[in-house]
């Protein structure tokens, strides 16, 4: 009994490591202060692969001072690309994702709590930036 259950508990630790897809670093995004244009920018990479250095994905967008969701966010020199939506609920969506085949892609996926992101005030205007971790896992 007492193995059978250790089976099923390292099963399940095994699993849970698995759906992390993509592991991304030094996250930021801002809204610059007196300005229309709004910043993305992180480095991926993907564990359990034989890769050591990440991709650097950025990108700049105009905006009303709120950051903007992305449909099409490329990372340099990789496949890579990403997206970041903003859901009804509030805070925003990170998804990457990698083709596998030409027909299918593996992605993973980050939510980002409303409570990550601040409003500031510069003179007239409003700006939002994250100010949550810089490192997280991107899951299935």
């Amino acid at each position: 009994m007492q193995f059978s259950t250790a089976v099923v508990a390292l099963a399940s630790a095994m699993t849970v490591s698995a759906d992390v897809i993509f592991q991304v670093s030094n996250f930021t995004a801002a809204c610059i202060p007196h300005s229309s244009e709004c910043s993305y920018d992180f480095v991926v990479i993907q564990p359990g692969t034989m890769e050591t250095t990440g991709v650097e994905c950025t990108d700049m967008r105009v905006s009303d001072g709120t950051l903007p969701a992305v449909a099409d966010g490329t990372c340099a020199e990789s496949s890579r690309t990403w997206t970041v939506t903003k859901p009804l609920t509030g805070g925003l969506v990170l998804t990457v994702s990698q083709p596998v085949t030409p027909s299918s892609n593996t992605s993973g996926t980050y939510t980002i709590p409303v409570t990550d992101l601040v409003l500031t005030q510069t003179g007239a205007s409003i700006q939002q930036s994250y100010d949550g971790p810089t490192s997280f896992a991107l899951s299935s």
